[in-house]
């Protein structure tokens, strides 16, 4: 017997009540996810991802809604900050949980795969979209942070190393393209709803400077300078307003940053200026009787 596309959703609840049963496997629409009671790795991502390709390939608007009444759980996992948790933990060895955030960044991206769809007129997950590209700034954040305290616990030769260097490297590009890709959402005022834009705003000025100290000098003053132009001249008066107070905080951190590169480094000999003063005694010496 074909279930009704009105039969589907009691399916789905049933499926959701039953996993809080112990031991009880979770089933979504005839597809194995990962259990929505706990913290997710990139392994369970992995898993979400293979399940929801499948069921968007044989059903349509079937993919799991941020506020859905009943899907609204499974979204709500995916972007949950209990999720940042093991990577955060200061006990679990470092590079471990480095690597761990880099996959779980990787996962993410794939995920927008599906909630993306840019050759349709408006986007049809658009709110799901949006709320996962924020989501992804701050996993970049995250191991960015983590990043930089793996780099302090190396040797100075260690660190200078082309291969940490490549790294190094790559992880910067990669959050410059992420940052970049993520303003350009908001200029998409015909695919994504203003409703969605005006949350979408509000959620990027509270993430964006997490990740905006960590850029590279170019890539902070091209956004400053997006970001500006935004504030000024957005079709949406609430985004202006958001852009608009963001804008300070950036440029606060942007004269942080300036400073502290011009600071010497540390354990450097300061730098001596040629000392152009004159003599404390300016008395011309008298001349031996005699002498020219």
């Amino acid at each position: 017997m074909t279930l009704t596309r009105r039969l589907l959703w009691p399916l789905a609840i049933l499926l959701l009540v039953s996993s809080r049963l112990p031991a009880a496997e979770l089933f979504y629409l005839g597809q194995k996810i990962p259990d929505i009671q706990r913290p997710w790795s990139s392994g369970d991502y992995r898993l979400l991802i293979e399940a929801l390709d499948k069921i968007d390939k044989t059903q349509v608007n079937a993919l799991p809604r941020r506020s859905g009444e009943f899907t609204g759980p499974i979204y709500q996992r995916m972007t949950s900050p209990d999720n940042f948790k093991p990577q955060l933990n200061i006990y679990a060895p470092l590079e471990l949980r480095q690597n761990e955030a880099r996959e779980v960044l990787f996962q993410l991206k794939e995920l927008m795969r599906l909630y993306f769809d840019f050759k349709a007129v408006q986007q049809p997950y658009g709110a799901e979209a949006l709320g996962l590209m924020t989501y992804s700034l701050r996993q970049q954040a995250i191991l960015f942070t983590l990043t930089t305290e793996f780099w302090m616990t190396l040797a100075a030769s260690e660190q200078g190393s082309p291969v940490r260097l490549k790294g190094l490297g790559e992880t910067k590009a990669a959050a410059a393209m992420l940052t970049s890709s993520a303003i350009d959402y908001l200029d998409l005022t015909k695919q994504f709803d203003r409703e969605e834009l005006v949350l979408y705003s509000a959620e990027l000025a509270k993430q964006l400077p997490d990740l905006f100290v960590h850029l590279p000098q170019p890539v902070r003053v091209d956004l400053l300078t997006r970001i500006e132009t935004l504030s000024r001249q957005h079709a949406y008066a609430e985004v202006r307003s958001n852009m608009a107070d963001l804008l300070p905080v950036l440029s606060a951190i942007q004269e942080d940053v300036s400073r502290q590169l011009a600071k010497p480094a540390p354990g450097a000999a300061p730098v001596k200026r040629l000392d152009l003063s004159l003599p404390a005694s300016t008395e011309t010496p008298a001349l031996p009787a005699g002498k020219p």
